[in-house]
């Protein structure tokens, strides 16, 4: 299929261009899977075409507030473990964290590999984040060995898995007199008393006067930063949360990676299919050098080396293009 609408296709596509079913290409199925995720990755990383602009939107929920216990993520699940066993939550009194009321359960495998911590009750005050340890339900130590908890505070909010670049946060307080809900904000002042003459008089004054105004409330309010970084799925917000109540609606300007198995035209990208299967060539020869030299019936020669430096060029060539033809100019987006 010259356009290919599913992952196996895409494979195949790949497959084709290199040659197969007339030639037999020796790579394995798990080594062309790594091949196209390799692929995805660089062309949602580079390729203007393989992310979009979106504005994600989230509630505030009490466990993002800084003081409470946000998460337990499960670093390593050891064996051994039951459900019934309790969570032990300690608090980092060294430190001067004096924070209490924090409760937790775990879930388990059938082998006792600890699977998730669940949250029932996220406490308060926590300074820094408590230390997460297991015992048994009638406290001596638990049977599961192996295990490592680690504990987030509030602080930050959750990011999905399909967001890889967040850049900005729409300001939470618009105005250093209040929300736009407040009828002595300036904004709701100036739309009330002054909107309907600008039509007749220079909107200079007008004009003028904004721009005053941002810049007061640039000094006195400021943008909230943000911290960010894709891997750890976390945007840490360093403000004043007390700026914001529980379901307030924070607004982000993200980058969203465009999921072919979603778009199924994303398959039939051009670049991609090109540079899948120049990654899969490099791999075929890559796995027939070893055997370069050895002569088979009829005279031929194995030359694996060739097909992986053929292979080189073509990568190098295509990335050289996706950075000319198909990336945006560099901007700040973080992640």
């Amino acid at each position: 299929m010259s356009n290919p609408q599913t992952r196996t296709e895409f494979a195949e596509y790949c497959l084709r261009a290199l040659g197969a079913p007339v030639l037999e290409i020796n790579v394995s199925d798990e080594q062309i899977d790594d091949r196209i995720d390799f692929a995805l990755k660089t062309w949602w990383d580079y390729h203007f075409d393989g992310t979009e602009k979106l504005y994600y939107k989230y509630i505030l929920q009490e466990k993002d507030f800084p003081g409470h216990l946000s998460e337990i993520e499960v670093a390593a699940g050891g064996v051994g473990y039951d459900n019934t066993d309790l969570v032990v939550i300690t608090a980092d009194v060294v430190s001067g964290n004096q924070g209490s009321g924090a409760n937790a359960s775990i879930t388990t495998y059938a082998n006792g590999s600890i699977l998730s911590v669940n949250i029932d009750k996220i406490g308060n005050d926590y300074i820094n984040p408590p230390t997460i340890s297991i015992t048994a339900a009638n406290g001596s130590p638990s049977n599961g060995t192996g295990a490592n908890l680690i504990a987030y505070n509030g602080g930050y909010i959750s990011i999905p898995e399909n967001i890889i670049g967040a850049i900005n946060i729409f300001d939470v307080s618009s105005s250093i007199w209040g929300g736009a809900a407040n009828m002595f904000n300036i904004q709701y002042q100036i739309a009330l008393n002054d909107m309907y003459t600008l039509s007749s008089v220079s909107m200079v004054p007008y004009v003028t006067a904004r721009m005053q105004i941002a810049e007061i409330a640039q000094w006195f309010v400021g943008k909230q930063p943000i911290r960010y970084n894709r891997h750890k799925n976390k945007m840490y917000l360093d403000m004043d949360w007390h700026r914001v109540g529980l379901a307030s609606l924070l607004v982000i300007e993200a980058y969203e990676i465009v999921n072919p198995d979603s778009y199924k035209d994303a398959w039939s990208d051009r670049w991609l299919l090109q540079y899948c299967t120049a990654l899969i060539k490099k791999q075929w020869g890559n796995n027939l050098k070893k055997y370069d030299g050895m002569k088979m019936s009829g005279g031929l020669v194995f030359n694996g080396q060739k097909i992986f430096d053929e292979a080189q060029i073509e990568i190098k060539e295509l990335e050289q293009r996706m950075v000319a033809d198909y990336s945006l100019p560099v901007t700040d987006m973080i992640g």
